[in-house]
């Protein structure tokens, strides 16, 4: 009788799953427009996102999507469906993880997403732990910036994100997500240490007047840059966008301006280059996030803890210059 128990839970499990992939298929088409990026956020193939919809479709007997012009529009239908099966979809999908123990013997898969600084600063070294120390926990691994990483976790295609905001611009509001703070990186500016800067008294007015290195447009150290700036009524003159902030470093170190460089994020630096303290002492705030209702589930509370020590270790290790 229990093996028949256990057969039959099976096989509902399975069923499931396959709706549950076709609803956040149509949820992510929904939110983005276009099968190309809703498959790019739920980090799958166009095809792959294409079939989970007609699956869906057969599944549920409706027509879901119409297609106008190249895209792919959603039917009133689909919108009800969304409506009325999405909130129960999660709730049920959370009852079918797998059980999770305590001690060396948690079990379950565990999804990490994380901001590159982090990934280098101790989260790819963090989750290499993890899996030697719990043997039955396995934990995937994925880039993304905070935005993408909050997005991840309320759609569920992530369990613990490695998250930060920056002080004195307010914490994106997510009602369904639980931030667990973990340490203030601050930022220094970088430059060649025969730069003015090192004995001048730094004001923003001259600052502003300097290039500067930065990320691009549209991210959240860029558009933090700009606004420290703005606070002090001036605007920063930015002429070398870079994604990485070794590249900061780089690009430093051949002459082509002046970086703010949060310390988690910076390399070793080469001789002739200097770390120096910013009039404001910016800083950004780490955090782990997992969604509310899974907190205080074992394996995700150890992933999150672990990621969470490690990065607090790495940030109080940083050197002032």
């Amino acid at each position: 009788m229990q093996h028949q128990r256990k057969f039959l839970q099976r096989i509902m499990h399975n069923y499931f799953m396959d709706e549950w992939r076709g609803l956040l298929a149509l949820e992510a088409l929904r939110d983005h427009g276009t099968v190309t990026l809703a498959a790019e956020v739920l980090r799958l193939s166009p095809s792959a996102v294409s079939q989970q919809l007609k699956r869906l479709e057969h599944g549920t007997g409706r027509t879901l999507t119409v297609q106008t012009g190249r895209t792919l529009t959603l039917t009133p239908a689909a919108y009800a469906l969304l409506e009325a099966a999405l909130p129960h979809a999660r709730a049920l999908s959370e009852q079918l993880r797998p059980p999770s123990t305590s001690g060396t013997s948690l079990t379950g898969h565990v999804r990490v997403a994380a901001f590159t600084t982090a990934l280098r600063a101790g989260v790819l070294a963090g989750v290499a732990d993890l899996r030697r120390a719990h043997l039955r926990l396995t934990c995937t691994l994925v880039e993304a910036d905070p935005d993408r990483a909050h997005e991840y976790l309320v759609r569920g295609t992530v369990d613990v994100a490695v998250v930060h905001h920056w002080h004195g611009q307010p914490l994106p509001v997510h009602p369904e997500l639980t931030h667990t703070p973990v340490a203030a990186d601050v930022a220094d500016i970088v430059c060649r240490d025969d730069d003015p800067l090192m004995t001048s008294a730094r004001s923003f007015e001259e600052l502003a007047s300097r290039d500067w290195i930065s990320t691009g447009p549209g991210t959240i150290c860029h558009e933090w840059l700009c606004h420290l700036f703005a606070q002090a009524g001036h605007r920063p003159t930015i002429a070398t966008h870079l994604t990485d902030f070794a590249q900061h470093v780089d690009a430093v170190t051949a002459g082509l301006g002046i970086a703010l460089v949060p310390r988690l994020g910076r390399p070793d630096l080469p001789d002739g280059v200097a770390a120096i303290p910013h009039p404001s002492a910016p800083k950004r705030m780490l955090a782990t996030a997992t969604r509310t209702n899974q907190a205080a589930d074992p394996a995700i509370a150890t992933v999150r803890d672990h990621l969470g020590e490690i990065l607090a270790s790495g940030t109080h290790d940083r050197p002032d210059n």
